[in-house]
């Protein structure tokens, strides 16, 4: 989760005046905000608003299957799969997924908002450069698309660097886009080191792969920046293993749990946050890795499409419960000791 003490200050005021919702996917961060040791296992559905919504996310394409039904035709994905099935590392498709198509087929009403994906960004150094560095970082990324939203024109570093190659909108655009969602959603990943690069006056431009002028690393003196995501919060897929040892997945709860203490330690230092889904509810097709790490709350044997709750998915289901049940936590889960959701 990253630490709002160190969120650029446009993005922060940006954040304070906007209604959050965080999905959570695959954050590490080098320098989370730190309480006394252990205190995230205290957390309970009391710290949070009433009105706080706790969920699970899923992605439509890598779950629902069914490609060509109800009208559907191939997707930019679909089309990348039939082409370079090599490219698919155990050469699998989106054509059953998890079958969700199938299994779930309602009309939702409810607020329009938009889903971003952002990394959070670490100074390489404590030097002025490399802080600026990792501000343009994010401007690049999130403040792309997030500050039109909010401010309606783009980050003035982007202006800045990219000149004339960046659009400009006019005063009725500024005004359509400006403030057009009723939330903002932020699908994070893993957090990244940003290191300045030394700008050559009159270069020409080259793409916006570089105009940012940071090099992004996720490594400082040969030490990553946090745990790797493999055996953190996903897991491999291995047939071998058996079913019961498979849906015991304690580190995800662990995970979870850091996630909402740092929520709850975001809302008291005044953030508009008014939900966390995680990602996801179930396995899923995981785009270049096919079916080979798992994600989900629920295990998907995908030769059967059985389904199956992990340890994590009965704590999450707590959630939902009354203040005992949080307190108390979740039975038969013995090797957490915190406060079930």
């Amino acid at each position: 989760m990253l630490s709002i003490s160190t969120t650029p200050d446009s993005l922060h005021c940006l954040m304070k005046n906007s209604i959050i919702v965080l999905i959570a996917c695959l954050c590490v961060h080098g320098q989370p905000t730190q309480g006394p040791l252990n205190e995230y296992l205290n957390v309970r559905r009391s710290d949070f608003p009433d009105d706080f919504l706790f969920g699970a996310s899923t992605s439509a394409a890598q779950i629902e299957g069914s490609t060509k039904s109800g009208g559907k035709g191939p997707s930019a994905w679909d089309q990348f799969i039939r082409e370079f099935p090599d490219k698919i590392m155990d050469k699998s498709n989106m054509e059953v997924a998890a079958d969700s198509y199938n299994r779930y087929k309602a009309t939702q009403g409810g607020q329009i908002g938009i889903s971003h994906v952002a990394q959070y960004f670490e100074p390489y150094s404590n030097t002025s450069l490399d802080e600026e560095a990792s501000k343009r970082a994010i401007d690049f990324e999130l403040g792309w698309f997030m500050e039109p939203l909010v401010r309606g024109d783009y980050p003035e570093s982007m202006r800045r660097l990219v000149k004339d190659r960046l659009p400009v909108f006019t005063a009725e655009e500024k005004e359509l886009v400006k403030g057009s969602f009723d939330f903002i959603a932020i699908s994070y990943y893993s957090s990244r080191y940003a290191k300045d690069i030394p700008t050559t006056p009159n270069a020409a431009p080259v793409s916006y792969m570089v105009d940012s002028n940071v090099n992004v690393t996720v490594e400082k003196d040969g030490v990553l920046i946090g745990p790797n995501a493999g055996g953190s919060y996903t897991e491999k897929s291995n047939d071998n293993i058996p079913i019961s040892q498979t849906l015991k997945d304690d580190i995800r709860i662990d995970f979870v749990q850091k996630h909402l203490y740092q929520t709850q330690t975001a809302i008291k230092n005044g953030v508009n946050v008014k939900g966390y889904f995680y990602y996801s509810l179930i396995d899923s097709f995981e785009w270049g890795e096919g079916y080979t790490v798992r994600y989900g709350l629920y295990h998907v044997d995908f030769k059967n499409l059985t389904r199956s709750p992990k340890e994590s998915a009965k704590w999450s289901s707590r959630r939902q419960g009354d203040e005992q049940g949080w307190r108390n936590g979740y039975e038969g889960h013995g090797k957490m000791k915190g406060k079930a959701f």
